[in-house]
């Protein structure tokens, strides 16, 4: 389930290069370093639980959140990872996606409203995903699970810590992403009026004087 938010992510990537613009591709940027957090802290989230639990099967995982015999402070991060990969705002991915979409509606209204409408699939399926894990009664089987140490838990505080500043400051994460959408740009706006200026000289001095 957390690939499938990795291919969402990457169609609004496709997305706000398809459109070509400064600020599209400059949200495509911004999207491409919040997914490599998101996934990141995701798949590291993942990892802990399967070490600690021994399996990462929905069908065998609830009640994570139990604060005596679960993994709550994994859970809960799971439980933001979620959010900031589904779009929520005050989260790095809110800022990127919101610029994909403002610099891709003028040239695919289309496409981009059905993006918009992916972004809230994607809140739905991780609402189902921390439904079943986070939340719901512990098996007494699976019980009172390793505790996760320190150093298993630095990596995810420190991704955490970039998605909240980020998400909260996203000019630092736009801003890094903006000089190269220029490049990209001036040098097609440059390709594109030297490739029409030859076809108006190649015209008839005639047309000019009528």
């Amino acid at each position: 389930m957390v690939a499938y938010s990795s291919i969402g992510h990457m169609g609004f990537i496709l997305l706000g290069a398809a459109a070509g613009n400064t600020l599209s591709i400059s949200g495509s940027i911004a999207q491409m370093a919040s997914h490599g957090v998101i996934l990141a802290i995701l798949f590291a989230l993942v990892g802990i639980i399967e070490k600690k639990v021994g399996t990462r099967e929905l069908s065998a995982l609830n009640g994570l959140m139990n604060p005596i015999r679960g993994l709550p402070v994994i859970s809960a991060l799971l439980v933001m990872g979620g959010m900031a990969s589904a779009g929520i705002p005050g989260l790095i991915n809110f800022a990127a996606e919101f610029i994909v979409f403002q610099g891709s509606f003028r040239q695919f209204p289309v496409q981009t409203l059905i993006c918009v409408v992916g972004t809230g699939l994607t809140a739905v399926y991780f609402v189902i995903l921390l439904n079943r894990t986070c939340f719901g009664r512990l098996d007494n089987e699976r019980a009172y699970f390793p505790k996760v140490t320190l150093n298993e838990k630095v990596p995810a505080y420190v991704l955490a810590f970039v998605i909240v500043v980020l998400g909260l400051q996203p000019g630092w994460l736009l801003r890094g992403g903006e000089p190269t959408a220029v490049r990209i740009i001036v040098p097609t706006i440059k390709t594109e009026s030297t490739v029409e200026q030859p076809a108006i000289a190649a015209l008839p001095p005639s047309i000019f004087l009528e």
